[in-house]
This record gives structure tokens, sequence and C-alpha cells, in this order.
């Protein structure tokens, strides 16, 4: 605690177990955090292979280019990672993911594959933002793209994004686009959405002002059955859309 050296501080439930503790603090007994587990993926001939311990890892990886190696906090994903190559996964970070317990596979489940993900990407050097939608089961077509944009940010370019996907659909003859699933990675811009107004607090450039009005008057008077979802990023891996440029 600050200002007393050498004190020792721990929370409790309740007040008796406060009390006891305090009496006898030597019954406290501290539980150390749980050290997360990494798996380690390289892909690059016979050195392939998903790895636990990042000493033997190190000694393969000698000689290897970085795109064929990456981390992952999930051994799902990291097992799937290895089957499916490298190529995939270059410029993604996937650190943060975290294998499911069994009430969490049963509460999130898998993404939906036929369905749209929408990212935005913002420079914090030049403030130029971009959006972009893909589908979900196929990454490497891009459904639509916009920008570079002057002023924007991350958030903004989701609202954009989500907006853009929505009037997309609405225009489309066959009625299955009109209920497809959007996927985002940004609980803020969802809100927005729902809100029918992006309620940002920065400073947009002209352009992205005149966008945001125009996407603000399309929600106000159109109605929609696409169910907007959250990309469960530190269960699935980041988003499909994403730009990697983390």
């Amino acid at each position: 605690m600050q200002g007393v050296s050498g004190a020792k501080y721990k929370s409790f439930s309740s007040r008796s177990q406060a009390e006891s503790a305090y009496r006898n603090p030597d019954s406290v007994v501290s539980t150390p955090k749980k050290k997360k587990s990494k798996y380690y993926v390289i892909w690059d001939g016979d050195n392939s292979g998903v790895y636990t311990d990042w000493d033997v890892a190190k000694t393969k990886l000698k000689g290897v280019p970085w795109e064929r190696f990456k981390t992952f906090g999930s051994k799902v994903l990291a097992e799937r990672a290895l089957e499916e190559g490298h190529e995939k996964y270059v410029g993604k970070d996937f650190r943060k993911t975290r294998d499911l317990s069994e009430s969490e596979i049963d509460k999130i489940g898998n993404p939906v594959e036929m369905s749209l993900s929408v990212d935005a990407a913002c420079s914090e050097m030049t403030g130029l933002m971009e959006y972009q939608g893909v589908w979900t089961f196929d990454s490497e077509t891009v459904v639509f793209k916009k920008g570079p944009y002057q002023q924007g940010t991350n958030n903004i370019g989701e609202f954009l994004a989500l907006v853009h996907a929505l009037a997309m659909f609405q225009n489309e003859k066959d009625p299955k686009f009109r209920e497809m699933p959007i996927y985002s990675d940004s609980r803020i811009a969802m809100g927005w959405v729902k809100a029918g107004k992006c309620k940002t607090k920065s400073k947009p450039g002209p352009e992205l002002k005149v966008l945001i009005q125009r996407a603000e008057k399309w929600l106000a008077s159109n109605t929609f059955k696409n169910p907007i979802w959250k990309w469960e990023t530190k269960v699935w891996g980041e988003i499909p859309a994403d730009f990697g440029r983390k």
C-alpha cells in the first residue's frame, strides 16, 4: 500500500474472513497467478509444428522467415493455423486469443461463415482512415473498400462500414442477403448504429462529415433485418476484415 513500507494487502469477500486474516495473518495463503499458456507455430519444413516451450521454439527459428512464425494464446487456433498455412495469418496478432471453457463454447460457439465481416484502420500519425468489408468465409475477397479519409478514427470507420454493408444488402435482390449476419469487433460502432447516430467526440474531416450525415440519414429512413454481431477476437482471432497493420 502506498506510504506504508512493507505492508501486505489482500481483499476478502466477507468481513468475518477479513477479521480472521487480521488476527492470524500467517493463515492467509496467496494464490499465485497462473501464467497463461502460449503456443508457438512454425511453418518451415521439418521444423513445422506447434511448440509450447519458448526455449525449444527459439532453437527451431534460426533462418526461418518472420512470416512463418506466429504466437497464439489459443491451442485450438494454433493447431488450425498450422494446418491452414501461414499466408492467412501474416500481419495479424493472435497472442491475446485463448481457448474456451465448455460453458463458453456453448455460449459463444463459432462464427457463422455465411456472413460479412467489417473493419477499419486509422493511422495515429496521419489520421487517415479507411474501412472495408470481406466475406467471413473468404477473407481474400474484398466486397468493398473505402478511403483513405482525413481526420478519422477507427470507430467512425467501423460505423460507416456497418452502414455501408447494411445499405448494400438492402439493395440486393436475393432476400438471403437482407438477413445475412454482419460481424464487427467494435462495440462502440455497433452501439452507434443501434442508436442511429455517430456519437464521436472527435472532429472528422469535411468529407467524413458528409459521409456520417449520409449514414445517419440512411439509418433514420430505413429498417433492416441483418443481425450485427460482435466478433469475439480473444476466441476467434482477428476479424477476417482486419487490415493486418498491428
